[in-house]
């Protein structure tokens, strides 16, 4: 579905157990504030012209963290998903989960599927919220559907890969953002992606901020779009 004016944030939300631990609370602690601060971003976005924010909450590697994090996380993701996010449809956005569903606990999916019909028709902000994906993972189910339906040779372009990934077709992310970042010292500097979208992100803008998750705001956000400015890229038509 294309969307209106504006740009699709992608958002790596990284720092919420550095948070935590500067004030002495446990990991968890730094998650619960993070889910406040998706609550205010989401709700901010037209405000910073965002149309479409996509958050990448668990990692398929995020299931080797202790037990008792990852069993905290799937409770915080429920109370999310049935209960904050309600507050999110009721002013009109639309909500889609990405990622391997089939992974998830059945609570957390069923939740997910629920929030995606009752938000169907809502013409909001579009929320996509990643749950047990991995960008390899992701061409990795492609390529099993594409075998499955008997998809010829001629029939895989570059449109129809595009068209069959987890996230909306004509919708990529404009910005990449990732929290959390490590000061910079000397002259280099660093990105890591976590595999979170990559063929979608192939011509994104990417932007890291030493700000820590619970910390970020929509006036970072919006400043990030700024120095970002999306509308200058060239896509490889004009040397620089």
């Amino acid at each position: 579905m294309k969307q209106k004016d504006g740009y699709h944030g992608r958002l790596i939300m990284d720092g919420d157990g550095r948070w935590a631990t500067a004030q002495g609370a446990p990991r968890l602690v730094g998650h619960k504030a993070g889910v406040d601060t998706v609550l205010s971003i989401v709700k901010a976005a037209p405000e910073a012209k965002v149309h479409t924010i996509t958050l990448f909450a668990f990692a398929i590697a995020n299931w080797k963290r202790e037990k008792n994090e990852v069993d905290g996380l799937w409770a915080l993701f429920m109370e999310f998903l049935v209960t904050t996010l309600d507050e999110l449809l009721d002013e009109g956005v639309r909500f889609r989960l990405i990622g391997d569903a089939s992974g998830l606990p059945k609570n957390v999916r069923d939740a997910g599927k629920d929030a995606e019909e009752r938000s169907k028709n809502n013409t909001g902000t579009l929320l996509q919220v990643a749950l047990n994906y991995d960008g390899v993972d992701e061409v990795t189910r492609l390529l099993k559907r594409a075998l499955s339906a008997e998809v010829t040779p001629e029939d895989v372009t570059s449109e129809y890969v595009l068209s069959n990934l987890d996230t909306e077709a004509d919708n990529n992310p404009d910005v990449v953002i990732r929290t959390g970042m490590k000061e910079r010292a000397g002259r280099f500097s660093y990105w890591r992606s976590s595999a979170f979208l990559p063929l979608q992100s192939a011509q994104s803008v990417c932007v890291g901020t030493e700000t820590l998750w619970p910390d970020f705001t929509t006036e970072e956000l919006k400043e990030i779009i700024s120095f970002a400015d999306p509308d200058s890229r060239l896509f490889g038509s004009q040397r620089v």
